[in-house]
C-alpha cells in the first residue's frame, strides 16, 4: 500500500466534508487570501467557486468591518484554537450588503508554516434588520408612554419592567408566543425563579446593574416556560432612574436565540468532527502519523514524571509489496484495514494507542507496561494477524499474511529522549525480519 495513496484518502475525505457540507464555509490564508470557499458560501454572496479562488479577503468585506477582522488576525496567539464569532457585513456579487455571523478558528498545520483561518458563516441580515426595528422602537419607548406602549403590544420581543428584586410589573403580550403565559400570569412573579438553574450566575441582579458603570446589559440565559421546557432568551436590560437619580425600575427587551444556540452548537460540533477527522487515517480507520507524535509526546512525559514503564511496539507486515504486486492495490488497501481491526482487537485497555506509522508499518503505545507484558500483548498481536488467513502465495514464510514485531520498553530519564524508544523498537523489529519474519523480538541492550 502506497502511504502516499492513504493520504489522498484522507484529504479526499475532508474535502468532500466541506464542499458539501449546507453551512457555508472558508479557508482563507494568513495574509488574507481564499485558499478554498464551499458552494453554500458561494451561493450566499452570489459567487461562482472560481471567482473566489485567490481573491483578497477584503475585496468582499464591508470597508468599516476589516480592521475588526485584521484585528483577530494580528492579536490572536498562535497557539489559541478557539472559535471567535464576529458580526461583519459582507459584499455580495450583486453589490448588497449581507450581514453575517463569522466563526473563526485558527488552523496550525503540522509542518510548521504560518496558520490558517477556517471560516463558518451564517446570514444574519433579518436579525440585524429586526435589531434596527427594536433600536426605533427603543428611542420611541423613550419619548412617549403612549408609543411605548403600543411598541410593546405587537413587538415580536417580549418587553417587560421589573422592580428591585426582579419581580415583573408588566410583561408585553409577545409572552403568550414566546412562554406561553398570558401577561397578567408573570406580573407578579420574580424572572429569576423561572431561569434555568445553570443559568442563574449568568443573569445580573438588578442592584448589580445599579451599583456598575453602565445602567445597560446584554446577556443570554435558558428561561422556563409554561409547559416545562426551557426557551434561550437574549435579553437587554436597562436601568430607568428617577427625577433624583435613584432606581426606578429595570426595563428589558427580550428575544428567542433558541435557534442561534443550536446553530452556533452545531458549528462547535462540525469544527470538532473536523479536529478529529484530521486525526484519523482515512484508510485504516486507526490514528495517522500526526495524531501518534502527539499522543506519544505526551505519554513520554507522564512516564519521564512518575517514573513508570512505557513501551513501544513497531508491527510491518511481512513481503506487503509482494502482497501488492500479486493481488493488488485494492486488495492491499483491504488487507491492511484487516490488520488494523484486528490490532485493536489485541489492543483493549483506553490508554493504549495504535497508529498507521508508515505504508504497511504500525505502531503501538503501552503506557504503565513492561518488557514481560510487552512480550505478551506483541504476541498476541502476531496471533491476530495471522488468524485472519488472509492468502499470500508470494510470502516466503507463510502461505497467509503475517507480520514480524519488534519491541522496545525504558523508564524514561532526563538523560534520554522519546526518539531513542522508538529507534530500539525498530532495531529490535529488524531483527525480527532478519530471524526469518512472523515473530516477536525485544530490544535488548549489546
Amino acid at each position: 500500500m502506497d502511504f502516499q495513496w492513504a493520504e489522498i484518502q484522507e484529504k479526499e475525505l475532508l474535502a468532500s466534508s466541506f464542499h458539501q457540507s449546507a453551512l457555508s464555509m472558508a479557508l482563507v490564508s494568513a495574509d488574507g487570501f481564499f485558499i478554498h470557499v464551499n458552494s453554500s458560501f458561494c451561493s450566499l454572496l452570489g459567487y461562482a467557486e472560481e471567482e473566489l479562488s485567490d481573491k483578497p479577503w477584503k475585496s468582499v468585506i464591508h470597508p468599516d468591518d476589516r480592521d475588526l477582522l485584521y484585528s483577530f488576525l494580528s492579536d490572536s496567539p498562535a497557539n489559541d484554537r478557539s472559535l471567535k464569532q464576529h458580526e461583519i457585513r459582507y459584499i455580495c456579487r450583486n453589490g448588497e450588503t449581507l450581514w453575517t455571523c463569522v466563526s473563526i478558528s485558527q488552523i496550525t498545520p503540522s509542518n510548521g508554516i504560518r496558520p490558517l483561518y477556517f471560516k463558518l458563516v451564517q446570514d444574519v441580515t433579518e436579525r440585524k434588520r429586526k435589531e434596527d426595528d427594536a433600536k426605533q422602537a427603543w428611542n420611541a419607548l423613550l419619548e412617549s408612554e403612549r408609543m411605548y406602549r403600543m411598541i410593546a403590544d405587537h413587538s415580536t420581543d417580549m418587553i417587560s419592567k421589573h422592580d428591585r428584586s426582579g419581580r415583573f410589573l408588566y410583561v408585553s403580550p409577545a409572552c403568550r408566543k414566546l412562554l406561553g403565559y398570558e401577561p397578567e400570569e408573570l406580573v407578579g412573579i420574580i424572572a429569576y425563579e423561572l431561569l434555568h438553574p445553570e443559568d442563574l450566575d449568568a443573569v445580573p441582579q438588578p442592584q448589580d446593574i445599579v451599583d456598575g458603570r453602565s445602567d445597560i446589559v446584554l446577556f443570554s440565559y435558558r428561561f422556563r416556560r409554561k409547559d416545562g421546557s426551557y426557551v434561550w432568551f437574549e435579553t437587554t436590560g436597562s436601568i430607568l432612574r428617577g427625577d433624583d437619580g435613584e432606581f426606578k425600575e429595570a426595563l428589558c427587551t427580550s428575544r428567542d436565540i433558541s435557534a442561534r444556540k443550536k446553530l452556533e452548537h452545531q458549528l462547535l460540533q462540525t469544527n470538532e468532527l473536523l479536529q478529529q477527522i484530521s486525526n484519523i487515517d482515512a484508510l485504516t480507520g486507526v490514528a495517522n502519523r500526526r495524531r501518534f507524535d502527539e499522543c506519544y509526546a505526551l505519554e513520554w512525559r507522564q512516564a519521564l514524571r512518575f517514573s513508570t514503564p512505557l513501551t513501544v511496539i513497531l508491527i510491518d507486515i511481512d513481503y506487503f509489496k509482494k502482497y501488492n504486486d500479486t493481488y493488488g492495490h485494492q486488495k492491499g488497501d483491504l488487507c491492511l484495514q484487516q490488520v488494523a481491526n484486528a490490532l485493536r482487537a489485541a489492543v483493549k485497555r483506553p490508554g493504549d494507542i495504535i497508529a498507521r506509522y508508515g505504508g504497511e508499518e504500525f505502531v503501538i503505545v503501552l503506557p504503565f507496561t513492561d518488557k514481560r507484558g510487552a512480550q505478551t500483548v506483541a504476541e498476541q498481536l502476531r496471533r491476530e494477524v495471522e488468524s485472519l488467513s488472509i492468502p499470500h502465495r508470494q510470502s516466503d514464510v507463510s502461505p497467509v499474511v503475517t507480520a514480524s514485531l519488534g519491541t522496545a520498553t525504558v523508564i524514561p530519564t532526563l538523560e534520554m529522549t522519546s526518539h531513542e524508544l522508538l529507534l530500539q523498537a525498530d532495531k529490535a523489529l529488524y531483527q525480527a525480519k532478519k530471524d526469518g519474519r512472523n515473530r516477536v523480538k525485544t530490544y535488548e541492550p549489546a
